[in-house]
């Protein structure tokens, strides 16, 4: 037989696809993705709820009052944004999400320990989503800058 005298392709790097950038979609790339997003809404959705139900039994003639607001609308609107992020920036916005919650339930734990253990099943199942999350959110968001790189 006859050698071909044709030199072998090789790939440049090992990161090129078969896919065009038309054809990923960060939209429904992955169910642990969606869970997690809904997992930063929902939870800014209770913490608002808690928010209005505590601030109405408070009198408002405290003294720090206004820092609690602030820590609250903090909390509230730091879940959204990362909620919102994670069209964009999938796994940073999860990763926040983690450090978030995190902080949440130390600076709680801070003011008033009973709080470790109140809402356990909703800090539980957010955490849980979120780090169900972060893996396929890591490769969404790779596969997504390979395609901004080319």
């Amino acid at each position: 037989m006859e050698k071909d005298n044709q030199p072998e392709i090789k790939p440049e790097n090992n990161t090129e696809t078969i896919f065009s950038e038309n054809e990923f979609s960060m939209e429904g790339y992955d169910k642990h993705i969606r869970q997690a997003r809904n997992s930063l809404f929902i939870a800014a959705g209770i913490l608002l709820l808690n928010a209005v139900i505590l601030f109405s039994k408070y009198p408002f003639d405290i003294e720090l009052m206004w820092l609690d607001y602030l820590l609250w609308t903090v909390y509230i609107v730091g879940f959204i944004a990362l909620a919102l992020w994670t069209k964009k920036k999938p796994y940073y916005a999860i990763v926040g999400g983690l450090i978030l919650m995190g902080v949440f339930i130390l600076i709680n734990a801070l003011i008033d320990p009973k709080t470790i253990f109140g809402g356990l099943i909703f800090k539980i199942a957010v955490i849980v989503f979120l780090i169900k999350g972060v893996n396929d959110a890591k490769a969404a968001q790779q596969m997504k800058e390979q395609f901004d790189n080319k």
